[in-house]
């Protein structure tokens, strides 16, 4: 059974309930349930926060067994990530501590970890239409996610201080993946 339809009969929600509260027409509910249709992913974001998670991405995408239904850059068992979430966690924390003026409060860990979870996604996404990596590709998928975390937590930063922010970061993450191959 589709871990929706599960969902649904578990919390006793009718389909056309819980298309409306996630802005989806009964029919394109009844299709990913179905396995005709893979949600798009503003849409699959809806379901996986309007079902407190309990519908996950990784079962909206890869739960059906359809490869063509993969959500760029989710990590699949099996798969190597292609950036490691805690480093690049580690480097985007720093590097927003860096940019913020002394007199704004830091972002919360958990704005921090979604900005992370965002650069890893834009990498990953990158990389499937090039085959370009490493610390400039890092600073292309930093310096946007840089730039929103900066305005949303009342930090401004000008374009070549984001710019030498996106390096710090990639050259932070690059070093610790340097480190820790070391050790």
């Amino acid at each position: 059974m589709h871990p929706l339809k599960q969902y649904l009969r578990d919390i006793e929600e009718s389909l056309q309930d819980f298309a409306e509260r996630v802005g989806a027409s009964r029919q394109t509910l009844y299709r990913i349930i179905g396995g005709g249709q893979v949600p798009k992913p503003p849409l699959a974001r809806r379901i996986v926060e309007a079902t407190g998670g309990v519908v996950s991405l990784e079962t909206l995408y890869n739960g059906s067994g359809q490869d063509s239904a993969e959500v760029v850059g989710l990590h699949r068992p099996g798969h190597a990530p292609l950036l490691e979430m805690e480093r690049i966690r580690l480097a985007v924390a720093v590097t927003v501590n860096h940019l913020m003026p002394q007199t704004v409060e830091p972002p919360p860990a958990e704005a921090i970890a979604i900005a992370a979870e965002a650069v890893v996604n834009t990498y990953a996404a990158l990389a499937t239409v090039t085959t370009r990596q490493g610390p400039d590709r890092l600073g292309q998928a930093l310096r946007p996610v840089l730039e929103e975390i900066l305005r949303e937590y009342g930090g401004q930063a000008p374009p070549s201080a984001l710019d030498r922010g996106a390096d710090l970061a990639a050259q932070i993450y690059y070093q610790s993946t340097s480190l820790a191959i070391r050790s």
